[in-house]
Order: structure tokens, then C-alpha cells, then sequence
């Protein structure tokens, strides 16, 4: 069994702080930055991995199931009424 734990980790370039490699891609990179390119291997790794996964097996996401609905305790004002 391999469990592999979600992670959230966050890093931009120093130098290019607004470059995103999920939207961007890797034809925004400035004369060739070293730290833009290493984040888009990371990301395309992680793509890879990602779909590597789903593919040997689907990836079960516990959806919340919604709440009951609270009863109605607000008075009818015209239940009175003829």
C-alpha cells in the first residue's frame, strides 16, 4: 500500500514573482530563469503524477453530504385568517 498525504506548498521565483506555471506556461519564462523552470518541472511532475494515479486507480473523494434541512419554526401569520 503507498499512502501518499495531501500537501499544499506554495513558491514563486524571486525574480518573477507573478509567473504561475498552470496558467502561464513554460513560454513565459524570462531568459531562461533557473527558478521559473524548476517550478515548471515541479508542476508538470506533479501533473504527470497525478495522472499516473488516476489512472491505476480512481481517486476516492469523501464528498459531504448535505445537511438536513432545519424544520420550519417560523409561524404561519395567515393560518388565522378565513
Amino acid at each position: 500500500m503507498l499512502k501518499i498525504e495531501a500537501t499544499k506548498w506554495y513558491a514563486k521565483c524571486p525574480r518573477h514573482p507573478m509567473f504561475d506555471p498552470q496558467a502561464d506556461g513554460i513560454g513565459a519564462i524570462r531568459g531562461g530563469c533557473p527558478q521559473c523552470l524548476e517550478l515548471q518541472s515541479i508542476f508538470e511532475s506533479h501533473q504527470r503524477t497525478l495522472q499516473l494515479m488516476r489512472g491505476f486507480a480512481p481517486i476516492h473523494v469523501q464528498s459531504k453530504k448535505p445537511a438536513d434541512p432545519a424544520p420550519d419554526c417560523q409561524q404561519d401569520l395567515f393560518i388565522s385568517l378565513p
